[in-house]
């Protein structure tokens, strides 16, 4: 079950915290790689944070999320060239938190721009109202390999998720895989054994699916189900 984080809960892994804060989840990590899409340090990484910041209720970043991000980083007295930054417009109080046997799963979801990879979309601006943040944290030593390897675990479960639970494309009548502008991080820890795969067949990568797959059915039907 997915736990719904509010102001000034704490989540500790080992090695890594979680505070969430009134705009934002701090996820500060140590000794730890990892690998993301997110607009500022996304690729491969020796990361010291993570953040993910709603602009819930405030301007639009003016479709800079890099220098955006960079200055919220700056005010808080954060590392700009060593945390991946992810940003989204769903509410903050809707951010959610859910632990597996390997891995933690922390995860913001909006369904507006829902879509579809065969709409053959152009778009141009942010598109963070419907955004889908995820950011798994495990324990396990991943390599590179493994860390692209559970990007692409962590993807399909989002992807096979949505079209469960039916969600469509905002732009045509297809099954949706994703929105348009998600971001998804991987980070691991440089400590204990080291793991080469993590696709659907290893107990890494079913941990990682089984995660996804909970923490996005459980938002959806909390927060976008009537009825």
């Amino acid at each position: 079950m997915v736990k719904i984080l509010e102001k000034g809960d704490e989540v500790e892994g080992g090695f890594f915290r979680a505070v969430m804060y009134a705009d934002f989840l701090l996820i500060e990590t140590d000794n730890s790689r990892g690998i993301s899409n997110a607009a500022l340090n996304g690729g491969l990484i020796d990361p010291v944070a993570v953040i993910n910041y709603s602009l819930y209720g405030k301007k639009d970043c003016e479709n800079k999320p890099v220098e955006y991000l960079s200055r919220i980083l700056e005010g808080i007295g954060r590392d700009q060239g060593r945390t991946i930054g992810l940003l989204t417009a769903v509410r903050p109080d809707r951010f959610g938190y859910a632990r597996g046997r390997y891995s933690h799963c922390f995860i913001s979801l909006g369904l507006d721009n829902a879509a579809s990879p065969l709409d053959g979309l152009s778009y141009s601006g942010t598109g963070i109202n419907g955004t889908i943040n995820i950011v798994i944290l495990t324990d396990l030593r991943l390599t590179d390999a493994a860390l692209v390897d559970a990007f692409k675990t962590s993807v399909e479960a989002k992807s096979y998720s949505l079209m469960e639970k039916e969600v469509r494309s905002k732009f045509s009548d297809r099954l949706a895989t994703g929105t348009i502008t998600d971001v998804t991080a991987i980070v691991s820890s440089l400590g204990g054994l080291e793991y080469k795969y993590a696709g659907t067949g290893t107990d890494i990568g079913s941990d990682l699916s089984r995660l996804v797959h909970e923490s996005i059915v459980d938002i959806i039907e909390k927060f976008y189900t009537s009825g």
